[in-house]
């Protein structure tokens, strides 16, 4: 067991967010014994290129995968705020939303996306990666929604904030995930309408609107294959078999403890050595 409990929060747009950039880490903490809560701002509900479903049933059916997903990788707790999936996020409100869960879990650490990466065209997760690390950033102020602290959520002060996937800044932090791998690729697999949705990428001779059973065991197999290539590819950065990679930022009341950082790199000096966490 590790010398301190943390509690994690895992903030993100869609069901399968996590499942190919941090579920390996994930699993990890909670082998740890350290406690994961996910919260998945969206339904989902647009995610299928198939025309023969309904709003409704995609986001039923990635519920049910996302639970199943998470229970495979030790969640202690799941929350799906149902907004819309495609852009259509009310900023302000997801904010004061999860300023409220990042003080009722008291979440030491906030995993989610770098809303500063270049190129990134979905507006979710530019949306709940500035939401979600605002929150971390803010949710130590009493006098920020004095409304939640009257109903008895204190103010938190969380401690850093780990940005996942897709990064505007190189990473500094690569955690070895070679003992949960397997747990990342299960977990991975159980997300059968995400599969579907990228057979062009795995299979451009699977019609990704009519996706055979059997189609999906090749697509379950080629994605097997892309996952562990991923991990094995970031861990050879790093010595480590299978690795993830984040940009780790520390966090100050309203700010990132980063001061320092930025006035090194504006000064042309290079970056400090990733470190494995």
């Amino acid at each position: 067991m590790a010398s301190k409990t943390l509690n994690v929060l895992a903030i993100f747009a869609h069901p399968d967010d996590l499942s190919f950039f941090c579920s390996g880490t994930l699993a990890k903490w909670a082998e740890q014994e350290h406690k994961i809560y996910a919260i998945c701002v969206t339904s989902g509900n647009v995610g299928t290129l198939r025309t023969d479903l309904k709003m409704e049933e995609v986001a039923k059916m990635r519920e049910k995968e996302l639970r199943a997903a998470n229970e495979i990788l030790g969640v202690k707790e799941t929350l799906i705020l149902g907004y819309p999936d495609g852009g259509f996020i009310n900023a302000p409100e997801l904010r004061e939303k999860l300023v409220y869960y990042v003080r009722k879990y008291k979440a030491d650490r906030v995993v989610t996306f770098d809303p500063w990466v270049a190129y990134e065209v979905h507006p979710d997760h530019l949306v709940v990666g500035r939401m979600a690390s605002e929150a971390a950033a803010f949710a130590a102020f009493p006098l920020l929604y004095p409304e939640q602290i009257r109903e008895g959520v204190e103010p938190y002060a969380c401690s850093e904030v780990w940005f996942m996937g897709l990064l505007g800044h190189p990473p500094n932090c690569f955690v070895d995930i070679s003992q949960t791998l397997e747990k990342k690729v299960r977990a991975a697999l159980k997300f059968e309408a995400t599969l579907t949705l990228l057979a062009r990428l795995f299979a451009p001779n699977i019609d990704p609107t009519r996706v055979t059973s059997e189609d999906l065991k090749t697509l379950s197999k080629h994605a097997d294959t892309l996952l562990r290539f991923m991990a094995s590819t970031i861990g050879e950065k790093v010595k480590l078999k299978a690795a993830e990679a984040f940009f780790v930022q520390k966090t100050l009341p309203g700010h990132f403890d980063n001061f320092q950082q930025i006035m090194l790199e504006m000064l042309g000096n290079p970056p400090e050595p990733p470190k494995i966490c």
